[in-house]
C-alpha cells in the first residue's frame, strides 16, 4: 500500500508542492522566481524549494524532522533584484512537537535566524507576512 503515491499525468510522483509565492512587487508581472513548500509523500516530510522559472533550476532547504510550513517572502525595501529579501516560515519539529519561526535569505536559502515559537503552533498553521 503506498498511499502517498500521486500520478501526473498518469507518471506517479512522490514529491509535489504547495503554497506558492513569489515577491510580491512581481504580482501581475513577468517574474523567474517562486518559492514552495516541498512535499514528499514517501517520507511524509515538507521542505523548503525555491524555483527559477527562468532557468529551470531548483534549490531545497532541508533538515531532519524539520517540516516547513507556509513560506512567506518578505522584500528588502531597498533591494535592487526580484530575490532580494528573505523568506519566512513556521517549521514544525516533528521529534518532538515544537515550532520554530526560520528566516531565510531568499537568494540562496541559507538560514539567517531561528526564533522558538515558545508555544506549539499546529502543524497545519496559514500566515502572512504585512509591513509597517
Amino acid at each position: 500500500k503506498q498511499w502517498y503515491q500521486r500520478r501526473v499525468r498518469g507518471t506517479p510522483v512522490d514529491t509535489l508542492v504547495e503554497f506558492p509565492m513569489i515577491n510580491p512587487a512581481y504580482y501581475g508581472k513577468s517574474y523567474c522566481f517562486a518559492y514552495f513548500q516541498q512535499w514528499q509523500y514517501s517520507t511524509n516530510n515538507m521542505f523548503l524549494m525555491k524555483y527559477d522559472l527562468c532557468t529551470g533550476k531548483a534549490i531545497s532547504w532541508r533538515e531532519k524532522n524539520k517540516n516547513v510550513l507556509e513560506p512567506i517572502f518578505a522584500a528588502d525595501p531597498s533591494g535592487k533584484s526580484e530575490d532580494d529579501g528573505v523568506i519566512m516560515a513556521q517549521v514544525y519539529d516533528s521529534s518532538d512537537a515544537s515550532t520554530e519561526l526560520l528566516v531565510w535569505d531568499a537568494k540562496d536559502l541559507t538560514v539567517l535566524a531561528r526564533f522558538d515559537n515558545l508555544v506549539k503552533v499546529p502543524f497545519t498553521i496559514h500566515g502572512w507576512w504585512f509591513a509597517d
